[in-house]
């Protein structure tokens, strides 16, 4: 394979493979020695007569097992097929590919961390769903303490909904303001911050109906608790036991949120395994760069590291052509 080959851009903004993994944030070692990696694999479906245009799983596969051959062990075999996954993403960049045909291959055997257990979507609907309100007739309405418990648990509805359907962290959710969601649009704007990227994601149509409640009722009653009346914060903290103010403007409900959540969902672990499971899921629906933007990952590396909790779906498919040891 031809050096040109590697380095043609297609039309893409992207000057060179190189320039990727720049634009990455890689270190110059790490971008050189990706690099020489690269042009390996295309050294090696140059001999085998195929147009790295049309390379499929079935070569990449065929290449780590010559490199097996050679007496690479399965994490160095494991960061070449990294390398070669980066390759395939800067070719779909480049207009050069509509596909990456291992994003999700992993080989057997290599030290990978186990991200969390996902839980499937169903599971994810019913955490929210079972995540009760109380009724404005229930029997402790009379108690001094039960409206703004009640406020409470009608904004965390509100905030476990877009955890679920949005994948936003509890960071991103505290930082929310009210300039931010753009009901008439359908869109929620996620601002930047220094380990993510901003972001506009779209709204379900029940929830904007929740958001609407949420933004034109209930949150007019939780600001009334407010001492600084002009905050801005979308999600607003309701008052301590006993008090009628509250002057703390922090967002102090996610540990108490996962308690109540574990109590009635024993596999449920907290909820960055709930941002984990969505993350996880988008991947089978959409391709990697639109997962990348969606979760406001800087790096689509990050993204990446959420494809090791796809392999079981995809092992049966990868062993047909060779079960890698």
């Amino acid at each position: 394979m031809k050096a040109h080959q590697i380095n043609a851009c297609g039309g893409s903004p992207l000057a060179s493979f190189k320039h990727y993994l720049q634009s990455q944030g890689k270190s110059k070692s790490t971008v050189e020695r990706y690099h020489s990696f690269a042009l390996d694999f295309l050294a090696w479906l140059d001999a085998d007569g195929t147009e790295v245009q049309n390379a499929t799983a079935k070569e990449v596969l065929a290449y780590l097992q010559h490199l097996q051959k050679r007496g690479y062990q399965n994490p160095t075999r494991n960061l070449r097929l990294l390398v070669i996954k980066q390759f395939f993403n800067y070719q779909i960049e480049a207009g050069q590919r509509s596909d990456n045909p291992v994003a999700h291959l992993k080989i057997r055997g290599s030290k990978q961390q186990k991200l969390y257990p996902i839980l499937s979507k169903t599971e994810l609907e019913a955490i929210y769903q079972n995540y009760q309100v109380p009724e404005e007739n229930d029997p402790r309405s009379k108690r001094n303490w039960f409206l703004s418990y009640r406020q409470s648990k009608a904004r965390n509805k509100t905030i476990l909904s877009l955890l679920i359907h949005q994948g936003i962290t509890t960071t991103e959710i505290s930082r929310l303001t009210t300039t931010d969601l753009r009901l008439r649009a359908g869109t929620i704007d996620i601002a930047s911050s220094r380990k993510s990227n901003e972001r506009t994601l779209e709204l379900k149509s029940h929830q904007i109906m929740e958001l609407m409640e949420y933004t034109y009722q209930l949150r007019p009653n939780l600001l009334a608790y407010q001492a600084d009346k002009t905050i801005p914060q979308l999600f607003l903290s309701a008052p301590s036991a006993g008090k009628k103010q509250t002057t703390s403007t922090e967002l102090s409900i996610f540990k108490k949120l996962s308690q109540d959540i574990k109590a009635q969902h024993p596999q449920f672990i907290n909820l960055q395994q709930v941002r984990t499971s969505v993350i996880t899921h988008w991947l089978k629906q959409h391709n990697l760069r639109k997962v990348q933007y969606m979760a406001g990952h800087r790096y689509v590396s990050s993204t990446e590291a959420y494809l090791v909790n796809q392999v079981e779906e995809l092992q049966n498919a990868i062993e047909q052509y060779h079960p890698l040891a």
